[in-house]
């Protein structure tokens, strides 16, 4: 797909071998995460910094899918390992709902290019946000409607301004309205992975699913979360995903955890953002060595 870009960084050597690649949030692209570029100058000189557009970038989101990301980032990550010298790294970094994205491609079934780990930096429940930010009666009447069109055949056609634009800037099909909102009582929406109110099994299905990978993960949960209810036992919650990961067989990264004083994009600079990057560095650093 021609209209894909992957845009890299300069980095500290020439044609370093190891790639993070960077996969933003909702309504998001190039440089609007408030930590990019800062990867890039402290990654160490064997990796470089890549950040991707995919058709979900910006606005795109609300009619794309989370399976869209993965096939588009298995182009991404193929084109990358066409390139490399052999045992060179990938791993990929998602922020928000870039998490998703990063998940799915680690756990889902389906033949796809390697990759060495992943970070989910701010992996939280689009649900839970939109259970805070929005009256029940309002979601209900949103959820009422997609179901509806969905059910007549319209699950890719746009919802009327008023139920998905006052979500997030963005207008959103029936599916992909019924993927992020994920209504009860099932809650089976396809970007559902991160709600506190999951089961042990459905945490099982998806972090369990990549601990058998052989794939090492990080989580990195920003404790002033904005986006996160404030019932949310966060670290708890944090613990559930990582117990499903580890006993499943994963390598889970030592820096692992809360990200104490961050926010959901981590905007906050000087020790907040450097508690960030080094974790990351360590991660990517630890993946190199292979003691992850």
């Amino acid at each position: 797909n021609n209209r894909l870009v992957a845009f890299e960084h300069a980095s500290k050597t020439p044609s370093p071998p190891n790639k993070l690649v960077f996969i933003p949030g909702l309504n998001e692209g190039f440089l609007n995460t408030p930590y990019i570029p800062s990867p890039a100058s402290a990654l160490p000189s064997s990796y470089s910094f890549v950040e991707v557009l995919l058709s979900s970038s910006y606005s795109g989101w609300g009619s794309s899918s989370v399976t869209q990301d993965v096939k588009e980032l298995s182009e991404c990550v193929a084109y990358f390992r066409s390139l490399q010298p052999n045992g060179s790294k990938i791993v990929l970094m998602g922020n928000s709902t870039g998490c998703q994205d990063v998940l799915r491609y680690i756990s889902s079934k389906g033949s796809r290019p390697s990759v060495d780990g992943g970070i989910l930096q701010a992996p939280v429940s689009d649900r839970e946000a939109i259970e805070m930010f929005y009256l029940p009666d309002d979601v209900k009447r949103w959820n009422e409607m997609a179901q509806r069109w969905v059910r007549e055949g319209k699950g890719d056609e746009m919802l009327p301004n008023d139920a998905s634009l006052p979500l997030m800037g963005a207008r959103t099909t029936a599916n992909r309205w019924l993927s992020i909102s994920s209504p009860g009582p099932e809650h089976r929406g396809e970007d559902d992975m991160f709600s506190s109110d999951l089961s042990d099994e459905r945490f099982k299905s998806t972090f369990g699913a990549a601990g058998t990978k052989g794939v090492a993960l990080m989580i990195l949960y920003s404790d002033n979360d904005g986006f996160v209810p404030p019932i949310v036992d966060k670290e708890a919650l944090v613990k559930r995903m990582e117990k499903a990961y580890t006993e499943a067989g994963g390598k889970l990264g030592k820096g692992s955890g809360m990200l104490p004083g961050a926010s959901h994009t981590v905007k906050e600079e000087g020790k907040v953002r450097e508690d960030l990057l080094k974790r990351v560095v360590e991660f990517v650093s630890d993946i190199e060595r292979g003691t992850l």
